[in-house]
């Protein structure tokens, strides 16, 4: 009984691997292969089912299987648009999960941010990407990596997780995340700044100003 199952197994993982490369390569690469193949599935079905149950010829019902058929391809191209309109609303999602906040909870004005940089913190906030760059001014007194690591800490405490511990090709995409929503003062941020940054910052965690600064942005996010 052994060998009859992990035998079984082996064959139904194969056929499972063709059939999943068959749905994942040859259908689901195409909207319009998507919809002829559901739609063949349903003629599949409707001859059989008149068949075993003898409802009757084609002729003889044709009305009805060509109302059906309609309303199969209306479900069908709706469908495919539905599928479509997700995968542009993905592209306007950035790659890190945010911490649930209330809008409401956010002292926005202890980070000097006018109305529209508020709107576009709010949709970073939601998991989405800005529309408009927002000026990041905290700091100016203490200069530039002073932004920086301020930001440093909003996003620490805001994604999930933290950012400390990113490395590679994550800690790119945030770098990413950063240059596409803020500007420093006015001034496009520049990545190989903000790694010398990040590098100094992480290893200043334990220093009063740091601490301070976490004080500073948890009162900021009404996490205190």
């Amino acid at each position: 009984m052994d060998r009859f199952i992990l035998n079984a197994g082996k064959v139904l993982a194969r056929w499972r691997s063709q059939i999943n490369y068959f749905l994942e390569e040859k259908v689901q690469g195409s909207k319009t292969n998507l919809i002829l193949f559901l739609l063949s599935f349903f003629i599949v079905f409707i001859l059989s089912f008149s068949l075993i149950f003898r409802i009757g010829s084609l002729a003889d019902n044709y009305l009805i299987f060509l109302a059906l058929l309609i309303i199969t391809v209306l479900v069908l191209v709706w469908v495919a648009i539905f599928y479509e309109s997700n995968k542009y609303l993905e592209t306007n999602r950035h790659n890190f999960q945010v911490i649930p906040l209330k809008k409401f909870q956010v002292k926005f004005e202890l980070l000097d941010l006018d109305h529209e940089s508020q709107q576009q913190f709010v949709r970073l906030m939601k998991g989405l990407r800005v529309r408009n760059k927002i000026n990041f001014t905290m700091g100016n007194k203490s200069g530039e990596s002073a932004n920086h690591r301020i930001l440093f800490v909003l996003f620490d405490e805001l994604i999930v997780g933290g950012i400390q511990d990113l490395t590679g090709e994550r800690k790119h995409s945030f770098f990413t995340l950063l240059m596409d929503s803020f500007l420093m003062n006015s001034e496009p941020l520049k990545e190989n700044t903000l790694k010398t940054s990040f590098s100094a910052w992480k290893n200043d965690q334990e220093k009063i100003n740091s601490r301070n600064q976490r004080k500073f942005i948890k009162k900021v996010l009404g996490i205190e």
